[in-house]
């Protein structure tokens, strides 16, 4: 693979660079990502947002007598962890924009106990360089919580990614700074 200083003047990657990158990387395992604690806050707020307050994630103490013995998570609210949770998996300060664009396959095998800490594996399965300068890259992904050996969840997540001006290639490894980008208070 040649290096993006060879494409370009000033050595800052093309997207066909950046695809070519992601595709010699097919197949490989990204991960774990840090660990990750569901709060009964997190919760509720997520119960809160989507009008789904099912006794067996807000009421700790029916939940007991309950299917699981416990508060569990909403599996949306699992499934809405997978952008946060791969996020240090992947360099990806080469785009300017990320955008979720399908969910495929996805699957809870396990309910997710409210305070267990998750974490998300990954495998790039399919990169393309679609229209209007967007990369697309599908990650296979496996959430697991602590202890349990069936994972909580488990998709195929789509996301298309636009380059940033001057973007270098990405590097290899875990990241361990995802910035915030919600406005300081």
């Amino acid at each position: 693979m040649l290096w993006a200083s060879e494409h370009t003047e000033d050595g800052a990657a093309t997207l066909p660079d950046i695809a070519e990158w992601f595709t010699a990387r097919i197949g490989k395992e990204l991960g774990p990502s840090p660990w990750h604690t569901v709060t009964p806050e997190d919760v509720r707020r997520f119960a809160d947002a989507t009008h789904d307050w099912q006794w067996i994630h807000l009421d700790g103490e029916q939940a007991r007598s309950g299917p699981y013995g416990r508060p569990v998570a909403h599996g949306f609210y699992t499934l809405s962890l997978v952008p946060h949770l791969t996020s240090t998996l992947l360099d990806l300060r080469w785009t300017s924009l990320g955008l979720n664009y399908r969910v495929d396959r996805v699957r809870f095998p396990a309910v997710l106990p409210v305070g267990a800490r998750v974490r998300a594996l990954a495998h790039v399965k399919s990169v393309r360089v679609r229209p209007r300068d967007f990369l697309e890259v599908v990650l296979a992904v496996s959430v697991t919580a602590e202890g349990q050996s069936a994972p909580v969840c488990t998709v195929d997540h789509t996301r298309l990614y636009r380059l940033a001006p001057g973007a270098r290639l990405p590097v290899d490894g875990p990241v361990d700074f995802v910035p915030d980008p919600r406005p300081a208070s």
